[in-house]
């Protein structure tokens, strides 16, 4: 087990007790409420509010500049939960949290408590998307005034989009073009004493409303080298720095809000009678029900295995957060869409079923996908060559998380190809129960297909699978006998095209394990993590 990610899920659970049963309606941070604000077009503040009266802004300032954040692996679990009840609101914080990286990544001390200090006055920063014409477009020139012993001070002018309730952003950290090339700057909406700050909202998204995408323009507004992020000309190399994070994050956000859709499914199918029982008795519905827990499990392995990587090998994890960071939010949307299929025209009836929060969730978690899609865009470095990630204290000159907490999650897991040795494990122990024989097919078989190179993120998917479970196989009867494991890989066989036998058996412990899940009011995850 890693107890990195046990304690970040703890934190998170904590988080998620303090915001109450979101089935009480009495509830600010309800479903109900949520899909209220949602319909009026209003940013759910009552959510953020009462996330940060709980101490989230500790959990967003790394542990060297003051904080409480230590690993990723805080920041994955924390958005997830808070995604589970309205991704409207968890999106903008997750936005103002990567706005701040290239802060906490390369900021002056003065930057880094310049943007504690706004957290902990429940400040967020604005997150640059890009501008709908030509994307970001804001130069410095350079003014004749001159800082006594500080240099030159810039004029920014120019436009940029912002995503995170633009209307209430505290400030940015934005790309501008100087003499030096293209500088990174923070800029803070407090400094502005002259209108040379002005913020419009331009997009209404059909998902995520009371969020939506506003324009940003600047109008001569003053920048010392103060403001200046990183060395003047590197504005590029310190964004790709956050975009490793930032996959890492969107995919939280969805597993979030797959995790509420598939709650309510649950209850649904379970209550709604045909044919005189369940339709969760139905093969059809138990068939998907299934296949979309197995895309939740894979989903939350690829984030946890993207986590501890970026623990024990910073300088692999950009280049694995590329190939599989944007996986999980096409798993996440497609069992969304899946699920919606179960509960047919109430998919789309914004007041049926749990005040309809699915209707919501399906819109916000479609916006969600699209943001992986939006980094594709970007001018990317290739993989191999992107920075290392510095929420690691290793090289010693990116220790700006801290130290990290004892991770206790070496051994076994972590020496080879873990599909290799899940299936030498198999075939030297054996397993109890039924399993074994078609689990050694399909890791055998897909640790031959991965052999080949291509860099599938499919296929490590299925390592981070096998890597879970190398790491907690002795947790219960249904991981003890590869049953959960099989689970994923027969999941990650079919999207590489290959259709598996029916197994009603291992079905049948799947949508058990789901139902037990549900009716414990637990996270559906992997490891026993309790909710309101």
């Amino acid at each position: 087990m890693d107890q990195t990610i046990e304690a970040a899920l703890g934190t998170a659970a904590r988080l998620d007790q303090a915001l109450g049963d979101p089935m009480d309606e009495r509830n600010p941070a309800s479903f109900r409420a949520a899909v209220a604000t949602d319909r009026e077009g209003r940013f759910p503040q009552h959510l953020r509010d009462a996330a940060f009266s709980w101490g989230l802004a500790d959990y967003l300032i790394p542990a060297a500049s003051g904080g409480r954040l230590r690993s990723l692996d805080h920041c994955l679990a924390l958005f997830r939960v808070l995604a589970r009840r309205d991704l409207t609101a968890a999106s903008a914080i997750a936005a103002g949290f990567l706005a701040g990286l290239p802060v906490w990544q390369r900021g002056t001390p003065a930057q880094r408590r310049a943007v504690a200090a706004l957290l902990r006055r429940n400040e967020l920063l604005g997150l640059p998307v890009g501008e709908a014409e030509h994307g970001a477009d804001i130069t410095a020139d350079p003014r004749p005034e001159v800082l006594s012993g500080a240099g030159h001070v810039w004029s920014l002018s120019g436009g940029t989009t912002l995503a995170g309730h633009d209307g209430h952003a505290a400030g940015t950290t934005l790309l501008a073009r100087t003499g030096t090339g293209v500088s990174a700057f923070l800029l803070l909406r407090e400094a502005d004493l002259g209108g040379h700050w002005r913020s419009d909202p331009v997009y209404e998204t059909h998902g995520l409303r009371g969020s939506a995408l506003g324009r940003l323009t600047l109008s001569g507004f003053p920048a010392s080298p103060a403001e200046m992020v990183g060395p003047p000309g590197q504005g590029p190399e310190t964004a790709a720095r956050t975009l490793p994070v930032a996959r890492l994050t969107v995919a939280g956000l969805a597993l979030g809000g797959l995790d509420t859709c598939l709650r309510a499914v649950v209850a649904f199918t379970r209550s709604r009678r045909l044919y005189g029982a369940p339709i969760l008795e139905l093969e059809a519905v138990a068939v998907r029900l299934a296949d979309v827990y197995a895309d939740l499990l894979i989903g939350e392995a690829v984030c946890h295995e993207l986590c501890r990587t970026a623990r024990t090998d910073p300088h692999r994890f950009p280049a694995a957060s590329a190939r599989a960071g944007d996986l999980v939010p096409r798993l996440a949307g497609d069992a969304v869409e899946s699920l919606a299929i179960v509960l047919g025209a109430r998919a789309y009836c914004s007041t049926e079923h749990w005040h309809g929060i699915v209707e919501k969730t399906r819109r916000d978690v479609a916006v969600v996908a699209a943001l992986a899609d939006f980094e594709d865009s970007l001018p990317a470095t290739p993989p191999d060559e992107l920075p290392p990630d510095p929420f690691v204290p290793v090289p010693p000159e990116l220790a700006w998380l801290g130290e990290p907490a004892a991770d206790g999650a070496g051994g076994a897991a972590d020496d080879g190809d873990p599909l290799t040795r899940a299936r030498d494990l198999v075939r030297e122990e054996g397993l109890p129960g039924p399993y074994a024989p078609r689990l050694l097919e399909l890791l055998d078989h897909l640790a031959q297909i991965a052999s080949g190179g291509g860099g599938d993120a499919r296929l490590d998917a299925a390592a981070a699978c096998a890597s879970a479970w190398l790491r907690g196989r002795h947790r219960d009867d249904f991981h003890a006998s590869g049953a959960w494991l099989l689970l994923c890989l027969r999941r990650i066989a079919v999207r590489l095209g290959e259709p598996q036998p029916a197994d009603a058996g291992l079905r049948r412990q799947a949508v058990g394990r789901v139902e037990l899940d549900h009716d414990e009011r637990r996270l559906f995850s992997d490891i026993e993590v309790p909710l309101r």
